[in-house]
Parts: structure tokens; sequence; C-alpha cells
């Protein structure tokens, strides 16, 4: 694997650790701005299941294999698909499940992914790989911020937070 896809993928490593804290420690049942804390942790992990690798070529399986219709996944009123019923709840272990699938889904793409790759726009995509791969950086740690304040202020519980050196040190603490 060459050195910018390593980068990357040490870097995606540390935004699953900072996931999986984030999904176990939040309060899934509580509203915030008319939704429930477990529609916008899976409103990110659908995102980033969807635009991680190439929109044009996506299938959600989640509904399948997980119990999760993908209109749970639209937490604007305005877009097509939208449910208004903060009643419907995401279990935690519905959520870490698809959490567990879009992270291998992840793994496999880095170990076929090359630096030459990362400029190139995917079959049907305006953006490229790396464009693809930042914007769901950006969009996954907003959302984990927000899910993690929703819990902070029912719960008073911040996250652990996993930061720039996080892995190393973990694999070091295995070692």
């Amino acid at each position: 694997m060459d050195e910018f896809v390593r980068q990357i993928k040490e870097q995606q490593e540390i935004n699953f650790i900072n996931i999986e804290e984030q999904i176990n420690k939040a309060d899934l049942d509580v509203v915030f701005d008319a939704e429930n804390g477990s529609r916008y942790i899976f409103h990110y992990l659908h995102s980033m299941d969807r635009f991680f690798i190439n929109p044009n070529e996506y299938v959600y399986e989640g509904e399948k294999l997980f119990g999760i219709p993908e209109n749970l996944s639209v937490i604007d009123p305005k877009r097509a698909g939208y449910e208004a019923d903060t009643s419907i709840v995401i279990s935690k272990k519905q959520l870490l499940e698809y959490f567990y699938f879009v992270r291998q889904k992840v793994r496999n793409y880095f170990e076929t992914l090359t630096a030459e790759n990362l400029i190139e726009k995917p079959a049907g995509s305006e953006y490229s790989r790396l464009e693809l791969i930042l914007a769901q950086f950006r969009h996954l740690m907003w959302h984990v911020g927000v899910s993690s304040a929703i819990t902070f202020g029912s719960a008073g519980v911040w996250n652990e937070f996993t930061g720039l050196n996080g892995l190393r040190k973990m694999i070091k603490m295995k070692e």
C-alpha cells in the first residue's frame, strides 16, 4: 500500500474508533431538532456507506441485513423520503451492526486503492475518489460532534475522543 493511501486509511481508522465510541455512548431516543439521536447516527453511517466509495454504484443493503429502512437516513423534512416520527428509534445493536458492515466495506476499499486512483473519478461521479473520501471525513465528524453534543446535553457525558496519535497509542498498548 502506498504512503498516501496508508495515511488516509490510518486516519479513517481513527474515525472508526470515534464512531464506535459515539454509538456506544449515544442517547438514542433523545429528540433534538425534531429527530431522535438514532436517526442522526444512521444518517452519517448511511452517508459513509453511500458516498465514501462511489455513490453511482451504491446499493443499500441495510434493510435486508439489519432491518433499517433506508428512508430513515433522511433527517431533513424538505428531502424526499423523510419520515417525521420520533418514536422510531433504531437500536444500538442495529446501528453497531450497520457500522461494522460499513467499516469492513471501507477497509476492503482501501486494500485496492492506490495514490493514482485518488485523483480519478469513479464511473459516473463528478468527484474524484479523494474528494469523496474527504467529503465523508468532514460530514462524518460534523455529525459525530452533533450526536456527541446531544448525548452530553441529555446525559452529561462526553465521548472519549481519539485524535491524531490515538491509533498509534492503541497499537503500542496491544503490543
